[in-house]
């Protein structure tokens, strides 16, 4: 009888726990649904306000985009435009190294143009200090020799006749303060004024700070000037930018040395 009372307890404990089991099946599926339509109903109450939300931010959203996609072309832009000045210098060092190895260095091997001839003149005579950079040659009109001529040795242009007499005549050197030549940037074309400096410095003006120049770049006379194109002159020195300034601060190292000149030509269109 007991052994009958105590397997009627343990049937009455698993029905209740079956039961249990149930209804907390029951209850989860029901709180399911009600989550599910809870949910639904907030998407449907908030849709109005997302869409303004949306409207609202959205050009914000792209008006950032725009910047972000500036910031990044800005970005792109420079790092070309660094490549674009690297490939610039490499040209112009290729320019500058084939026409330093075509220059003839030898007064007698100068090859000019058929359009114009030359006289040939000796050193007589130098004067150098703050104020005046000349040198006398021993040719005049007598030999043809006229103001305004170009004078070269072997290693490029060094003035322009400046007076003339019979049996002489002075030749202002580009160092002279005086001195203003016609030149250009040979790698660039760029125009400019070479222009003497009472420091003894050779300058070249008026190219725009806004060209590319660099160091070591050949120049040249330019077409456009009083005397013949394509004389060599010198290579720049140094390149110095001011704030103050529209044009780049350009020195000039002429190829040829003053202090050594005996022998030159004197150009004659």
């Amino acid at each position: 009888m007991v052994a009958l009372n105590r397997r009627f307890r343990i049937y009455i404990i698993l029905t209740v726990i079956i039961i249990l089991c149930l209804i907390v099946i029951t209850v989860s599926f029901r709180q399911y649904e009600l989550l599910g339509t809870i949910k639904s109903k907030t998407i449907d109450f908030f849709k109005p306000i997302q869409e303004k939300f949306f409207s609202l931010f959205r050009p914000v959203k792209n008006f950032i985009n725009i910047i972000k996609d500036y910031v990044n072309l800005r970005k792109e832009y420079l790092i070309l435009k660094e490549e674009n000045s690297g490939l610039r210098k490499e040209y112009s060092d290729y320019v500058n190294l084939r026409i330093e190895n075509d220059s003839l260095r030898k007064l007698l091997g100068i090859k000019l143009r058929e359009d114009y001839q030359t006289i040939a003149a000796k050193v007589i005579g130098f004067y150098k200090n703050g104020w005046q950079s000349e040198v006398i040659l021993n040719a005049g009109s007598g030999q043809g020799v006229r103001e305004g001529m170009g004078v070269i040795n072997e290693d490029g242009l060094i003035g322009v006749v400046d007076l003339v007499g019979n049996d002489s005549c002075n030749v202002r050197l580009i160092d002279d303060p005086v001195s203003s030549i016609g030149a250009k940037i040979l790698s660039s074309r760029k125009l400019g004024v070479l222009k003497g400096n009472q420091d003894g410095k050779v300058t070249l003006e008026y190219i725009s700070s806004g060209e590319d120049v660099f160091k070591g770049d050949i120049v040249i006379t330019s077409e456009y000037g009083n005397l013949p194109g394509e004389i060599l002159i010198g290579r720049i020195r140094r390149v110095t930018e001011s704030a103050d300034n529209l044009y780049k601060i350009i020195e000039i190292e002429p190829f040829a040395d003053f202090t050594e000149l005996e022998y030159v030509l004197i150009l004659d269109e």
